[in-house]
């Protein structure tokens, strides 16, 4: 894992950098989840099978895309909320800076590259 003295804290600039992007993704996303909240069944059955079948399944993924779209923006939202607090860019397991290569790719990163790569190898075991 990397330590303190290899990844400097974040510049008040970067800071800056990460805050706008965060909130323009937020902003985006709340765009989205109202059109996406307007997903539900219509009142009509189509005639065919097929069309009802294509009909449920379109439903389906607009409502999984929904939730993925809801998951992303509590990341969003606690990224923000660390930002507030004055605990961003460190990571919530070992307090560890988070290098800001890899925010600027992954604003919302709650842990370095090294944590998060263990975590998903422990996640397939």
């Amino acid at each position: 894992m990397a330590h303190s003295e290899d990844t400097p804290p974040l510049k008040a600039a970067q800071l800056s950098t990460l805050h706008k992007r965060l909130l323009a993704e937020r902003s985006r996303l709340q765009g989205q989840e109202s059109a996406l909240s307007t997903v539900r069944e219509t009142g009509e059955r189509a005639a065919d099978e097929m069309d009802q079948a294509e009909a449920s399944l379109g439903q389906h993924e607009a409502l999984g895309r929904a939730a993925h779209d809801r998951a992303h923006l509590g990341e969003i939202e606690r990224a923000i909320a660390r930002i507030d607090a004055g605990a961003y860019g460190v990571s919530e397991l070992s307090g560890e800076p988070i290098g800001y290569a890899r925010l600027s790719a992954v604003p919302w990163a709650r842990f370095t590259v090294a944590e998060q790569e263990e975590l998903e190898r422990a996640g397939r075991r």
